[in-house]
């Protein structure tokens, strides 16, 4: 998240209209806890369990041994110099395989960037998506993101956003295991996003917006942003007992535009997920956390308890330079997730944390939450909040939703990009066989103008302008399946303006706090 595009971002805003208990120490022996099965039984409820442990240990090897992700610039380098590439190539692997058996599929989107500048771009950028096809609404989508790039000086940019990237690997892994454990599939489809170049000017979320799913638009249900988090609630400030707790931000779509009553129930649906999440966690038996007193010695106190649920911050989105502001703009109601975002206010207090600064590390991200650089069970905890509230949301039937799962495959149609009158289109479909008995499937396409094609891939253009249905049947031996999207075909298909064109930045933070 850039400092540079704050101010901006609030203009354009302005413009768009009984119980187990638990103490947590240091050496997170609540983590096991909260990964194992007994503790599932003891809240009489099917939940997506999150792991904390292992969004921390994925931030930890993600941030330490890929280093300097600046966008554009990695021409097969080693992870030392430019672990860009690398990076999303690892992340890709594992969240497959947190989803494996759910049809996921990865796409790697690349696109022409400027660079910083006085210093031109010499690779292509590159959004990494991977979806999970829906079972019974596979039309309708759910976008999870955050962005993978940093600062032309960063080094493991832990923080931001890093971070983010682990929380998804985590909430992937949450609700692959809780599908298969309950013998459910997602009643959406679920794509998860790397974007590219978000500390450059967000052009890769622009890319995704106004190329990828220009023509889906009206299909994307709501975008859960994961921008830099860790430094946030139960956090105490170097885990000391006399600092305030840290504050959590969600940061929400304005109530404005055609869409505003999807946005007032995507509010309310958020406001629940707070309380219902504080509660899951106690639950699970994590009822007290250890700061340091004035004399070094840990004294344990209570968290996600009632009282404590205004430290979580609901407000209008007063975020600037993050991936959820092409998405707003278009109307989707959006949250992102974020955590201490001070550094570069006017005065901002010691408890600021330096984020596109190169000493954003994981080390220091421990030592902010706990007074040394060792793993930290508040940080872990902390990394587990934003995971834990996108997998209620997600959970949740308006959302994503759930249906019984069965043999037959898996199948959405692939992003639909921007469709314009005389523009040929590719259309796929996304498919995984998940039954060796649907081992031979056909695929027909019903474009909705009287032309019609077969194949897993088909290009159409449509002549005429208008509203038109696209229509896929997938068929087997042993199943007919049939989706459609509903497409609007002119001339001038909406382009979302991106705001920070203008600020043409150096890649360069400033190297002094204010």
């Amino acid at each position: 998240m850039s400092y540079r595009v704050l101010q901006a971002f609030i203009c354009t805003i302005l413009l768009l209209g009984g119980t187990l208990s638990a103490t947590v120490n240091s050496n997170l022996v609540y983590a096991h806890n909260l990964a194992g099965q007994q503790l599932i039984q003891s809240t009489n409820q099917a939940l997506p369990l999150v792991e904390p442990d292992y969004i921390y240990n994925q931030l930890y090897t993600m941030a330490t041994r890929f280093q300097h992700r600046e966008s554009g610039y990695d021409k097969q380098l080693s992870t030392s110099t430019n672990g860009h590439d690398e990076f999303a190539n690892y992340w890709s692997q594992e969240i497959l395989h947190d989803l494996q058996g759910f049809g996921s599929t990865a796409y790697r989107d690349n696109f022409h960037i400027r660079g910083w500048r006085d210093r031109p771009s010499t690779t292509p950028a590159a959004n990494i998506e991977v979806t999970v096809p829906g079972a019974v609404h596979p039309e309708q989508v759910i976008i999870i993101g955050c962005h993978y790039d940093g600062m032309a000086t960063s080094t493991q940019s832990a923080n931001d956003d890093a971070s983010g990237c682990a929380i998804e690997l985590g909430i992937a892994k949450a609700m692959g295991a809780y599908w298969q454990q309950q013998h459910v599939a997602p009643q959406r489809t679920l794509r998860f996003v790397l974007f590219d170049t978000e500390e450059q000017g967000l052009y890769g979320s622009y890319h995704y917006v106004n190329a990828t799913v220009n023509g889906d638009i009206k299909n994307i249900v709501a975008m859960f942003n994961e921008e830099q988090n860790g430094i946030a609630y139960p956090l105490r400030y170097l885990g000391q007992l006399q600092n305030a707790l840290m504050p959590f931000y969600i940061e929400l779509s304005p109530i404005a535009g055609p869409q505003r009553e999807q946005i007032k129930q995507f509010r309310a649906l958020m406001a629940r997920a707070v309380p219902a999440v504080f509660q899951q966690i106690r639950a699970l038996g994590l009822q007290s956390l250890t700061y340091h007193d004035r004399n070094k010695q840990d004294v344990a106190q209570p968290v996600f308890t009632p009282d404590q649920l205004s430290n979580v911050k609901q407000e209008d989105d007063q975020v600037g330079s993050s991936d959820q502001v092409p998405f707003t703009q278009a109307g989707i109601p959006c949250a992102t997730f974020v955590g201490n975002s001070t550094y570069y206010d006017p005065d901002a207090p010691t408890a600021s944390y330096p984020y596109d600064q190169p000493t954003d590390t994981i080390q220091l991200m421990n030592t902010f939450a706990s007074g040394n650089s060792t793993k930290s069970a508040a940080l872990t905890l902390a990394l587990a909040l934003p995971t834990m509230l996108t997998t209620w949301m997600l959970q949740q039937p308006s959302m994503l939703g759930e249906t019984a799962s069965n043999e037959n495959p898996l199948i959405a149609i692939s992003d639909i990009n921007r469709i314009q009158t005389g523009q040929e289109l590719l259309f796929s479909a996304q498919t995984n066989q998940l039954s060796t008995k649907n081992a031979s499937l056909t695929y027909n396409w019903d474009f909705g103008d009287g032309k019609n094609a077969s194949g897993l891939v088909v290009h159409h253009t449509y002549t005429t302008n208008g509203n038109y249905t696209l229509g896929l049947t997938v068929t087997s031996d042993h199943i007919v399946q049939r989706i459609t999207k509903n497409l609007i075909v002119g001339t001038h298909n909406p382009i979302y303006p991106n705001q920070y064109d203008r600020y043409y930045a150096t890649g360069i933070p400033p190297r002094i706090h204010w």
